[in-house]
């Protein structure tokens, strides 16, 4: 009694101490978590939104920038493109492949660029906006953990047994949600783009049932051949330790790679496309003296009925070894002479003898190998679970008793996100390197004036930026623009000469 009275003139203890910024953050949690799920002691999720408003903020300016340079020039043909394109060769006597006459096209199509390139712009913001709020609401709004509980409680109904016995197939039907979720949400801003904008503009070849089945085709060959990748791929993860993940993710992504490069051309892609070898005549011929003239090993030469869907031109190479082919799109065909056609496979013989196929295969496996060895250090991390709503315990397993599926997604969509965009432009940086080295092989062995023919005819059928803004094309762009390749071809046949 006197010891409880005695307590009542004791000093009161001292408040707890308010919460520091990092604190607050790292008690960021997702709307919807899982039952059990403990708070995480690190900012993953905090940073992950900041980093994407960040990401986000960083390209719409660029986007603006982009915006303001066409709408203030883009109807108008760059002094110095009229002058490179006025010292390109006569094109042989063919009076539409003439200086005059390609400079009369880019002139008279300027106006359609601009209109083409603004009304591109102005979806871009629109659907830019629409996909950081859906970004944002699915990781803050906690869709990842729903979606596994939603998918765990329809596999224990379908398969029983423990979590950790159906986790593969739990996995499978996850997937399979994320997959159609994704569909369905982009369907609205793929229909606008396709039958809207490409329309509007005399791209759009394709009917809204040519669509639809394409979209079935892809959900079922989604189905029928990345779920059994899938399956395998989780049971390697769950069956390695992560000392030796990264090793056998390598051999497992490289088998897998040679498997798509070696199937694609034959059974993917006839399903969407009608693929016919060139017929005999001049053009093959030439092709074929191309060839044999720099030895490569010329098995497949095809055209592809591109114009099917799109008024969009092209022409590239695909495989290694004897599944090597050249393909030429009917449009292209329509668009170029037999010499421009040469000039511009001449250009894609560049990347074939310096390697750039090759050199893209290995640096993209090393990229797997060395993500793979970081995520190998991060997935038994139990906070990297809980900031993003899942139930896991350290030690718990090598996942820290979470599914392996969910741990590839995090770390690769948002823990390793900031390395990917590093990554991402040293890699478009190098395609640009690579596209001038390609440019300066045909240049070399005498098509650069076919070549700069070609690319202003490419450019003005498909209605390229003639003038884009410095940033966003270095930022973006795979390729030099087209005056920068005029001009790195000009200098690459001065030496020549």
């Amino acid at each position: 009694m006197i010891d409880a009275l005695l307590s009542l003139f004791k000093e009161a203890p001292p408040p707890p101490p308010d919460p520091t910024a990092y604190e607050r953050l790292a008690a960021l949690r997702p709307l919807y978590v899982q039952e059990g799920c403990a708070a995480s002691a690190y900012p993953f999720l905090a940073a992950t939104l900041i980093f994407t408003l960040i990401v986000s903020a960083w390209e719409r300016y660029l986007d603006w920038r982009q915006h303001v340079r066409v709408a203030e020039r883009g109807d108008k043909v760059p002094e110095e493109l009229e002058t490179l394109v006025a010292q390109i060769g006569d094109g042989g006597g063919d009076k539409e492949s003439s200086p005059a006459a390609l400079l009369e096209k880019l002139r008279e199509k300027a106006p359609a660029t601009r209109a083409y390139a603004l009304d591109k712009s102005r979806f871009k913001f629109i659907s830019s906006a629409y996909a950081l709020a859906r970004g944002l609401a699915f990781v803050y709004g906690g869709a990842l953990p729903y979606m596994w509980d939603a998918a765990d409680a329809y596999g224990a109904r379908w398969f029983g047994g423990s979590t950790f016995d159906r986790e593969i197939k739990t996995s499978l039907i996850f997937y399979g949600v994320w997959e159609i979720a994704d569909t369905l949400l982009n369907l609205p801003v793929s229909l606008y783009s396709t039958f809207v904008v490409e329309q509007r503009h005399g791209f759009n070849k394709s009917t809204l049932s040519l669509y639809v089945v394409d979209l079935v085709k892809t959900l079922l060959l989604t189905a029928f051949l990345g779920a059994p990748v899938l399956a395998l791929f989780l049971k390697v993860v769950l069956a390695v330790s992560p000392q030796n993940l990264a090793l056998y993710m390598g051999g497992f992504f490289l088998t897998v790679s040679f498997l798509f490069i070696t199937i694609y051309p034959v059974v993917i892609q006839p399903m969407f496309n009608k693929y016919e070898p060139l017929e005999p005549g001049p053009l093959r011929s030439a092709i074929e003296a191309l060839a044999a003239s720099v030895d490569y090993p010329l098995y497949k030469l095809f055209t592809v009925d591109g114009s099917k869907r799109s008024g969009h031109s092209n022409a590239y190479m695909f495989g290694f070894f004897k599944s090597k082919r050249i393909v030429l799109f009917d449009t292209l065909l329509k668009q170029a002479t037999t010499e421009e056609i040469v000039a511009i496979l001449a250009h894609e013989l560049g990347h074939w003898a310096h390697g750039h196929v090759l050199l893209t295969f290995c640096v993209t496996q090393t990229y797997l190998f060395v993500a793979f060895a970081f995520f190998a250090q991060c997935m038994g991390s139990a906070d990297l679970y809980a900031a993003f709503g899942f139930r896991a315990a350290a030690g718990a397993s090598d996942t820290a008793g979470a599914p392996a599926l969910v741990g590839v997604l995090l770390f690769f969509n948002f823990l390793w996100e900031p390395v990917d965009h590093m990554l991402s432009f040293a890699m478009t940086w190098n395609s640009r390197r690579m596209e001038y080295q390609a440019d300066r092989y045909g240049a070399d062995r005498g098509h650069g004036a076919g070549l700069q023919r070609g690319l202003v005819k490419i450019t003005f059928e498909n209605l390229g930026v003639l003038d884009p803004d410095p940033w966003f094309s270095t930022y973006h762009h795979s390729h030099p623009t087209l005056m920068e390749r005029l001009r790195g071809i000009d200098a690459a046949a001065k030496k020549t000469r």
